[in-house]
């Protein structure tokens, strides 16, 4: 929709900060529900035999504690440019404040990427995209799950009552989603970033899709 299209750059391309990030981790991000979990279960073969990953967008670290706790040999560098999101290190666990399009990392330093709901808030995503591939090892790959526009209404309705607030609730479908980023358009910002191959999954119970690149 055009209408959700021009909304994009005005909302949402820019890191959560202040009170919205507080928002955020108390009252929206419960809407993903068990979502790191299941993430960490299919991305299993990816990352069976990875040391080091790197988690662009961060957030409040729920991916990250999802991670180490999966896969016990895993370091995971979680990059936040926001200095609302400080939850307490952990083991394995390193949090650096940085943008996407812009990582503190050597290249080909990481075995595996993720992103998890964050690409959208990233100002040049072909830019933060190309990062990723410079740091990713050759052979290794990043994980980037999205918010899906073109989801099942289930599915968004699903998510919605689990926002620990009515308003943003009934917002979350209009606003939140209908302006996300289509997977298309990310596929394409990965190709012309350098990505080789992109493949698709789309989660069976959240409203969101996940691009393999490699």
């Amino acid at each position: 929709m055009r209408w959700a299209a021009w909304l994009d750059p005005w909302l949402y391309r820019r890191p959560f900060t202040g009170g919205s990030a507080r928002r955020y981790a108390r009252v929206e991000r419960p809407g993903f529900g068990d979502l790191d979990h299941r993430l960490c279960r299919a991305w299993a073969p990816a990352l069976a035999t990875a040391r080091r990953v790197v988690d662009v967008g961060a957030g409040p670290g729920t991916v990250g504690r999802a991670l180490v706790a999966a896969f016990p040999a895993l370091t995971v560098i979680e990059i936040e440019p926001s200095a609302a999101f400080a939850p307490a290190p952990g083991p394995r666990r390193h949090r650096v404040r940085a943008r996407a399009e812009a990582l503190p990392l050597a290249t080909a330093s990481v075995d595996a990427a993720v992103s998890v709901s964050a690409i959208r808030h990233v100002a040049d995503r072909t830019r933060a995209l190309a990062e990723l591939r410079r740091v990713v090892r050759p052979g290794g790959v990043a994980l980037v799950v999205e918010l899906d526009p073109e989801a099942p209404p289930a599915r968004v309705r699903a998510h919605a009552r689990a926002v620990r607030s009515r308003v943003l609730g009934a917002l979350f479908g209009p606003l939140v989603v209908a302006t996300a980023p289509p997977a298309a358009a990310i596929a394409a910002a990965a190709r012309a970033a350098g990505w080789r191959a992109v493949s698709r999954r789309d989660d069976p119970e959240q409203p969101v899709y996940e691009l393999r690149l490699s």
